[in-house]
């Protein structure tokens, strides 16, 4: 098991990556629902929530029926053979530490809900573009939960917007700002000023009025 101070937060991209979550119940749901907007999530069970059987009729997770405690190795071997990450997350500690050490030894990543694993994975917020990821590491879901609640709070829509016209803006001042530091200066004065900010609460055409405003006036 890795070390928790070897743990690095990374952005994945997950297009055409297989996750494999073992386990019908509210936590496969959880899991399911996080990944399954970016990869081709399989959901291995007997039994399965509700919510997993409406993300399968809406064709966005492949639902495999199978009684895993009767399972032999071979058949769980060929399930996740071809994974990228591997999230044991059944009823039964014993079952999900057979499912680690099968996936451990195609030295395929796991996530584990009853041990650190070697994937951690964290509280998303998300806000557009911008993608926030809480972890205390397994150490207390409560703080993590916490946290979350707490940013929520600051970081509201918004910030998809300021990131939309933060984006639009360093495309025009590339074409009418040659100096780069001159550039960077126009972006902070656009993301600092409460006026853009509040110009959301109305639209984004009006915010984008001002931020060119703001910047219509530094250039002169």
């Amino acid at each position: 098991m890795a070390e928790t101070n070897n743990f690095l937060p990374l952005m994945l991209d997950l297009s055409g990556r297989k996750i494999v979550i073992f386990g019908g119940g509210s936590v496969g749901e959880r899991k399911a629902e996080l990944f399954c907007g970016c990869a081709d999530t399989v959901v291995v069970s007997l039994d399965f929530s509700e919510r997993l059987r409406e993300l399968e009729a809406s064709g966005q997770v492949k639902l495999l029926r199978l009684d895993l405690s009767a399972a032999a190795d071979s058949e769980l071997n060929e399930i996740i053979s071809g994974a990228f990450l591997v999230i044991p997350a059944t009823s039964s500690s014993e079952l999900n530490r057979k499912i680690t050490d099968i996936a451990g030894e195609s030295d395929i990543l796991i996530n584990q809900v009853d041990a650190l694993g070697n994937v951690v994975i964290p509280s998303v917020i998300k806000r557009g573009d911008l993608v926030i990821g809480i972890s205390t590491l397994g150490h207390s879901p409560a703080v993590s939960k916490y946290t979350r609640r707490q940013i929520e709070g600051v970081i509201t829509p918004a910030y998809s917007d300021m990131i939309r016209l933060q984006d639009e803006l360093r495309t025009y001042l590339k074409l009418h700002v040659k100096e780069q530091r001159k550039r960077k200066v126009l972006l902070w004065k656009v993301l600092e000023s409460e006026s853009v900010w509040n110009g959301f609460s109305e639209s984004y055409e009006k915010a984008a009025e001002i931020a060119y405003s703001i910047i219509s006036d530094n250039l002169g």
